[in-house]
Formats: C-alpha cells, structure tokens, sequence
C-alpha cells in the first residue's frame, strides 16, 4: 500500500503534538504530613501550592501523607517530587539517598521553633521525666518535636522513652496529641511549638486547660525539600520564590495564613542539632523508611 508523504508528515506531527501536550501537562506531587497547623486542611495548603507552581512555572499538586514515612517513600520514589517535612526525616532522608534542601520557614522571626511539653493545668507534675508510668501522646515517632526531642531529653538523663511510659500514643498529628490530652486519653504530649501557637489562636479557651512544663531547643524549623532528581534550575526557581514571599502580596497573604514570617535558605549543615540527637536516640540508624 502506497502511503504519501503528505500523510506520514501530518501524522508525525500530530503524534508530536499530543506527545508534547502530554509532557507538558506533567503534574509532580507536593507532599505534606504533620508539618503545619491543620496539614491536612487542602485549601490552605492546595493555595500555597498553587502559588509555588504559578510562579516557578512547575506544576505541582498537593499530596496529603498519613506520616513521615509515607511522605519519605514518597520523595524518594518520585525523585522530582517536592515537600514539606520535618527536620529529623530530612537529616535521615538526605543521608540516606540524598534528598534536597529548599528553603526554612521562618517562625517569629527566625528559622527556629521549640517542642513542648504540654499537660493538663493543676496536675502536680513539673516536668516530662515527672510522668513515670503515665500516658504520653506524641504525634509522629519520626517527629522531631513530637518524639525525637522528648527522646533525647530522657536519653540525657538516661532514661529509654520506649520503657518509660505506660502507654505511648501515636496520634497522628500534633492537634491529635492535643485533643489526646483534652479528652483525657493522655496525661503529657510534646508538640510543635508552631503548631500550639496556632492552634490556640483558633482555639483560645485551651490556654486555660493545658499548661506547658518544658520547652526544649531551638530547633532548626520544619523545611521545604525536594528528591534527589529535582534539578538544581528549578531548585534556585523555588529558592526565589518561597523568600521572596514577603515581597509579593499574595504570598504576604499566605504566609499570614500560615502563622509564618517568611523562608530563608540554609545548608544542610544546619540541621546538625537534630542529626546528633538522633545519633544519640538511634543509634543503629533506623528511620522507619520501607525498604
């Protein structure tokens, strides 16, 4: 069969086009746990998407992970995926294959936050190793404030956080520990600063049910990340855009959304405080990350 030129040229072309439509409608994930106040709230998180995407020109879509793990397999499966995850998977995730540091959220000011130990006001206790034998909530076990920090702090006085509780609860997320210890299911919960700072402002008539005893830190502030595969144009693209939010009105907004000053950028090095205590708390080396 005798097939023209003409023909073969229009097909090629055709196929050329829908080819090339399709990889420009390629979508990368933007994978969010347990990092900011109501992390799985999709329009605020979706929004702050949205902007990253429009003014990088790399389309993103927000993914919503149950924990860090989750989140983990996730940037490391989809090497040109981004998220925003918690300083000690980013110390143990950028050792283990090489994921890349974006940008830090700057909190009050400064790239820093605190862990908290909260419990119910008028309890006799005074600090987290007082609750021997108690319930102890917690939000994520790869969470740094939530169990890497409390770890730590009892490590330090030579106590295993594994044997010391009753009972240890993984809530899920930092207002679960919360709601754990309103409803009475836990007696003591280390969280976010951050996010208790915001979850007050929504829900003032918790300062007079919760008392916090301790606050441990500074700690380097949850970051921005990317997959091994991210390439370094696109990269200095998100750099530019996340720090210069306070320069451009809708990111003023969001950053006003999000309870946040700003990002600044940082070397990998700035996460030392948390890699040492995690060196000291696992020491084998464990993560939690599927094989």
């Amino acid at each position: 069969m005798h097939v023209s030129r003409r023909i073969v040229a229009f097909v090629f072309l055709l196929l050329s086009m829908t080819f090339g439509s399709a990889m420009a409608a390629t979508v990368h994930s933007f994978v969010v746990s347990d990092v900011v106040v109501n992390s799985g709230e999709a329009r605020q998180i979706e929004s702050f998407v949205r902007f990253i995407s429009q003014k990088t020109g790399y389309p993103m879509q927000a993914i919503f992970t149950a924990n860090y793990t989750e989140l983990s397999n996730t940037l490391r499966n989809h090497p040109d995926s981004v998220g925003w995850t918690c300083g000690a998977p980013y110390v143990e995730d950028h050792k283990a294959y090489g994921q890349q540091l974006i940008a830090v959220p700057l909190f009050r000011g400064k790239p820093l936050y605190h862990s908290i130990i909260l419990t119910q006001r008028g309890r006799k206790e005074k600090r987290l190793a007082d609750f021997k034998g108690e319930v102890l909530a917690y939000s994520d076990i790869r969470s740094n404030s939530g169990f890497i920090s409390p770890a730590y702090a009892l490590h330090e006085k030579n106590i295993d956080i594994s044997k010391y509780f009753r009972v240890a609860i993984d809530t899920g997320s930092h207002e679960n520990s919360i709601a754990a210890l309103l409803g009475g299911l836990a007696d003591v919960a280390a969280v976010d600063e951050y996010v208790w700072v915001e979850y007050v402002k929504s829900h003032p008539e918790v300062a007079n049910k919760l008392v916090e005893l301790e606050r441990m830190g500074p700690y380097p502030f949850t970051p921005i990340v990317a997959g091994n595969g991210l390439d370094a144009a696109t990269m200095k693209k998100m750099e530019d855009v996340l720090t210069g939010m306070q320069s451009d009105p809708q990111g003023k907004t969001l950053l006003k959304d999000f309870g946040l000053d700003g990002f600044a950028i940082e070397p990998d090095s700035f996460y030392a405080p948390i890699a040492k205590m995690l060196k000291a708390v696992r020491p084998d080396g464990r993560n939690g990350m599927t094989p």
